[in-house]
């Protein structure tokens, strides 16, 4: 009789502690900041994105990145600025830093070539390896066709392989997920997290997850020595424990690319959330090119952009 106690206070016991579990787990995925999703492209007469201005009423950024109270942006000219207020799509900032970014890579001006195959490292192999995945893998570029949006088969795959392409020329592996993780809502980056948890177990330098913007297109159209390209803004989760490790690195990545391509790197911006950059200290999300631009402009940019990446891990 006793044994059949003690076997029926320990199943309770072990059901007790399974519960326990469950509810904690729960909670913790509740309480994680969620990233709310960005805005959607919309017609003309109506404002899709976020405009920010600082306290002169200068526009400083223009982004479809959801933007909060608390939230950061690091100019193109490495101003730090913290959001103070926001109403409706409008948003305004003041100065918080206007410190000059102290990582300055010893390299000389690069040129981007014509046909867009981007500068290669000389080196034989640098050893590295690399991670790309993309959370809305819907994102597309609707400058000749007008569809931005292509759910589970977006021309953001494509600038991924642009990049990825770019990395393994100059001797790094790349893993480049094709994972889907529609709809483009608010739980997409919990579905891409499942994919980053997967591609990590890979232990790679770095994780990239490679998005479009839905800003103006003037906000991101630039040319680098004579060549049409889209512009680069780099995104870090202020909501995570690996904050400053991640903004180091971001940090050197804009630093790079300042070197290198020189008006190409738009600035880092420090927006709500985690994006699933708590997982590992290297991981970053590009912002590259906006919707209403042409798919070849945002390819020329990636290309750039693993040269770059490629030069910051030379440098490690």
């Amino acid at each position: 009789m006793d044994k059949v106690l003690d076997r029926k206070y320990v199943i309770i016991f072990f059901m007790i502690l399974l519960a326990v579990m469950l509810v904690a787990y729960i909670f913790n995925i509740i309480s994680i900041p969620q990233a709310k999703p960005r805005l959607s492209p919309a017609p003309s007469t109506e404002k899709a994105y976020f405009t920010i201005r600082d306290t002169a009423g200068n526009v400083i950024l223009e982004t479809g990145f959801p933007v909060s109270e608390k939230d950061e942006y690091i100019s193109e000219k490495n101003i730090h600025y913290i959001i103070t207020s926001v109403k409706g799509t409008n948003a305004t900032a003041r100065v918080k830093s206007n410190s000059v970014n102290n990582v300055k890579p010893n390299l000389k001006k690069a040129v981007l070539p014509l046909n867009s195959k981007g500068i290669p490292v000389q080196a034989p192999s640098i050893n590295s390896h690399v991670v790309i995945y993309h959370t809305h893998s819907d994102e597309s570029y609707g400058y000749s066709t007008g569809i931005t949006s292509k759910p589970g088969n977006g021309d953001i795959y494509a600038v991924g392989t642009s990049l990825a392409n770019s990395l393994q020329r100059s001797g790094i592996s790349v893993t480049h997920s094709f994972n889907r993780h529609d709809p483009h809502d608010i739980n997409a980056y919990h579905r891409s997290r499942r994919t980053a948890l997967q591609l990590l177990k890979e232990r790679p330098d770095a994780a990239f997850d490679v998005h479009r913007d839905s800003a103006p297109t003037s906000a991101y159209f630039t040319t680098v020595n004579g060549v049409n390209t889209s512009r680069v803004m780099i995104v870090i989760g202020r909501s995570n424990p690996n904050l400053k490790t991640n903004l180091d690195y971001a940090r050197r990545v804009k630093a790079m690319g300042d070197t290198l391509y020189p008006g190409m790197m738009r600035g880092i911006f420090i927006g709500k959330g985690d994006y699933n950059q708590d997982l590992y200290p290297t991981a970053l999300i590009f912002e590259i090119g906006t919707d209403g631009m042409s798919l070849d402009l945002a390819q020329n940019a990636a290309t750039c952009l693993g040269d770059v990446i490629a030069h910051v891990m030379i440098q490690s």
